[in-house]
């Protein structure tokens, strides 16, 4: 036993060195990514707030031994910190929307499915959010789908819902609902022991719950007293991090159409009016954007991203769950923390894609997927063969989660079915599938069935596919036509010249332990962190070294591992086929990593072994907030200004018009802000040039990888275009395009003033704006609206120029 130990921490002491010095060489020193971003003076601010953040909640978590005061602490800590960098209000106001969505599918989970087994917040959220989405889809049908009435309509709904369960829970004030720690609630599911009802009596539930593996909740040696305080300070501290750079933190995506839902999905009567815009993004699977619509028209875009945040905590929350149904309660809190150190996770927190609500409905489905084995008495069953009888209700909220993440996200698609789909064939090959439940509890399912339908309706219409992106080629081979100006695309290639497996060997190496290369910009920014590498390796030596851990197993140990491995190839085979990989592609592939690490970490039988590996974690949980905290999907650098002295939030779209003045748009701003419903092409910087409030598109948008090249390969083309989009404006940025940048795009713009379609032409300070004319003005009237454009525009020539001689 001696010398076992010995031989697992000679490998695990130095992976654990490897794994914090290797990254912090590559990526802090000479010319690694976070080099020149650690060394600014808003960086050395940030960390030196972060660390005072560790002092504060840790003497909370630490200290304050009560409960309940200690949950108000650290609530009053959370409140004064977003304060205190102007993102009170945002914070407050997608909480309580948040809650609203629970509230309102609690009350149709317990009154109209009359599902009362205890499912939990995780079906309430499903199905509130379903109701929500497919309410739009409706409203928008029926040709009344504005965000006015939308926010009518949940506000009105909102506060009767707050209403009614207020009431009901203060006569209920005596029970004690806690997250991770104390009590679970009535409520809910005692993990430890309670099993839903009808599937195993008392006596065989306690035998489920220990072949299920969660073992004891038994303090690890001298780390006891201050395991729990410390996983619950990095998590709350990699919560304020987030929330701390939010307002500074408008990535690519979120500017390009994360925030602009009110112009370019909801602008006109609802979702199935076609706004005009042939970039893939515009027409993408909905769903995160529709159920935000309420938030959207906002002055600060905040309000989106807290909600997003808001979505991570809950996401942690389902990691818990899900580890409590495999281990005790101090591996579950430990699988959370984890989760909560990585930048692939948290980082995605403050980005209005929909990575995380896709993530966190994807813990759902697997969640109520394994309640469901359990329900079966699966947790007992060492063959994992049974008479497949279980709460059936679970496993329809399971396929209604995996319904739901369809509408967020295309490549769900791929992730989801790959999960659901293993699901389902354990079911059927360890013959417990089973359909017996109510037709009311069965009619659950159509809630997120219709909002799928909703919003894939929505991209039909549209482009004549239910699902585009990589997709659009696989319709096409099965009958499905696409739709002018929209291109069919193929899927993903690499295009290296390296061989596949030299490929996927390169990339595991960079996305494990050394993120730098030209395909890894998009992995530092949402990076797993070295910590996979160190889990992966004490898992391997876990399994070869046969470390002594508790064998018990059971159904549901038997169905992770039919999920896990086909999962995993699934994520390695695009991990080959991508060009450009992406490191929030694989957050729910990290998690599963993180609950196996745990799920060996809690059975292994000597407490030594925990002590070192725990021990371990501690400096590698520490370099993870680091990288946290300095790396971002924007790019920015520290966090927002302290202004003690604010109005709650901050205004973007303020800020936006200003940026926009600046830029010597005034007088253009308020052309296009004279009607929302203005649809303009911009030749100018992606995405800034969106920002003007109207329904607008670069260039960039409608030309090749995300539009269709064919547009632009003839003024004739392009047109056509302006035509069918119903164009009205067409803007040129001074200084953006010109014979030395954007040529083609330049000779385009000149020939269409040239072909007489542009009129009514306004200059200001070098920038360009003209009306679109579906009827071509005369030779002598074109030819004079070009001199005047070869004129007045600024070009990138001449901004270079100008440039020189100053030097």
């Amino acid at each position: 036993m001696q010398l076992r130990n010995r031989i697992f921490a000679a490998i695990l002491i130095p992976a654990a060195v490897l794994s914090i010095a290797l990254p912090a060489v590559t990526l802090f020193t000479g010319d690694g990514f976070l080099a020149p971003y650690i060394r600014t003076p808003e960086a050395a601010k940030m960390l030196a707030e972060i660390a005072v953040l560790l002092l504060l909640s840790g003497g909370i978590f630490f200290l304050i031994k009560n409960k309940g005061r200690q949950a108000a602490a650290a609530a009053l800590l959370g409140a004064a910190f977003c304060w205190l960098h102007v993102v009170f209000l945002p914070m407050v106001l997608s909480a309580l929307y948040l809650g609203f969505l629970v509230l309102a599918g609690r009350f149709l989970r317990e009154k109209v499915f009359g599902i009362k087994d205890h499912s939990g917040y995780p079906a309430d959220f499903l199905l509130g959010s379903s109701a929500v989405i497919l309410l739009f889809c409706l409203l928008s049908a029926a040709g009344a789908g504005r965000i006015p009435v939308m926010q009518f309509v949940c506000a009105a709904a909102g506060l009767v819902l707050y209403a009614c369960y207020g009431a009901k829970l203060y006569k209920e004030r005596g029970r004690k609902e806690l997250l991770f720690t104390g009590s679970i609630p009535r409520g809910d599911i005692d993990c430890r022991t309670a099993l839903y009802s009808g599937a195993v009596n008392s006596d065989r539930k306690e035998k489920a719950a220990d072949s299920a593996g969660r073992g004891s909740d038994r303090k690890t040696g001298s780390f006891g007293r201050f395991f729990y305080p410390g996983c619950y300070t990095l998590i709350f501290t990699a919560f304020l991090i987030q929330a701390g750079r939010m307002n500074i933190a408008l990535d690519f995506d979120t500017l390009w159409y994360g925030v602009r839902s009110e112009y370019i999905l909801a602008g006109g009567a609802g979702i199935y009016e076609n706004p005009g815009l042939v970039g893939m993004v515009y027409v993408y699977s909905k769903g995160l954007e529709v159920l935000t619509l309420p938030l959207s028209d906002l002055a600060s875009h905040s309000y989106l991203l807290f909600f997003t945040l808001w979505l991570a905590v809950m996401g942690l929350m389902m990691v818990y769950r899900i580890a409590r149904l495999f281990m005790g309660r101090e591996y579950s809190v430990l699988a959370a923390a984890l989760c909560a150190s990585l930048p692939a996770i948290m980082n995605m927190g403050i980005s209005a894609k929909p990575d995380i609500i896709t993530w966190l409905l994807q813990l759902i489905m697997i969640e109520y997927f394994f309640r469901y084995l359990i329900s079966t008495g699966a947790g007992e069953d060492r063959n994992g063969k049974g008479s497949g009888r279980g709460n059936v209700t679970l496993l329809i909220l399971s396929a209604g989660a995996y319904l739901l993440s369809l509408t967020m996200k295309p490549t769900s698609l791929i992730f989801s079915t790959a999960v659901f789909g293993m699901m389902g064939i354990y079911l059927i090959g360890w013959r417990r599938l089973s359909f017996r439940a109510s037709l009311r509890h069965w009619a659950s399912i159509i809630l997120p069935g219709a909002a799928l339908a909703g919003i894939w309706a929505r991209t039909m219409m549209i482009t004549g596919m239910p699902v585009t992106s990589v997709f659009t080629s696989i319709f096409a081979k099965l009958g499905f036509e696409m739709k002018y100006p929209f291109a069919t695309g193929s899927l993903p290639q690499n295009w290296q010249d390296e061989s596949n497996l030299h490929v996927l060997l390169r990339r595991l190496w960079q996305m494990l332990l050394s993120p730098e290369g030209k395909d890894m910009g998009h992995v530092i920014i949402a990076w797993g962190t070295s910590l996979l590498f160190f889990l992966v390796l004490f898992i391997a030596v876990s399994v070869m070294m046969g470390a002594a851990e508790k064998k018990e197993r059971g159904g549901i140990t038997t169905a992770a591992a039919v999920i896990f491995w086909p999962f995993l190839a699934v994520n390695l085979i695009s991990l080959v086929m991508l060009y450009q990989v992406d490191g929030n592609y694989f957050m729910l592939l990290y998690t599963f990593l993180v609950l196996i690490a745990c799920r060996k970490l809690s059975g292994l039988a000597q407490k030594s072994a925990k002590g070192l590996v725990i021990l371990l974690l501690v400096p590698l949980l520490g370099f993870n907030i680091l990288l946290t905290a300095q790396t971002n999907w924007a790019w920015s650098v520290g966090f927002s200004e302290i202004r003690p002295v604010n109005k709650g939030r901050y205004n973007h779209k303020a800020k936006q018009h200003e940026d926009m003045i600046i830029k010597g748009n005034a007088a253009i701003w308020q052309i296009l802000a004279a009607d929302p419903e203005n649809r303009v092409i911009a030749f100018g910087d992606h995405p800034f040039c969106l920002q003007f409030p109207c329904n607008v598109q670069s260039y960039k948008d409608i030309t090749s990888p995300w539009g269709n090249v064919e547009l632009v390969n003839s003024p004739e083309a392009f047109e056509e275009y302006m035509e069918h989009a119903g164009t009205d404006y067409v803007y040129a940025e001074s200084g953006y395009i010109g014979t030395d940048s954007w040529e083609w795009s330049y000779g385009l713009l000149r020939d269409l003033i040239s072909d007489g379609v542009l009129t009514d032409f306004f200059f200001e300070n070098g920038n360009m704006l003209a009306r679109y004319s579906r009827e071509k003005l005369p030779g002598e009237k074109a030819a004079e609206n070009l001199r005047l454009f070869d004129e007045n525009y600024i070009t990138s020539d001449m901004v270079k120029q100008e440039v020189k001689e100053n030097e």
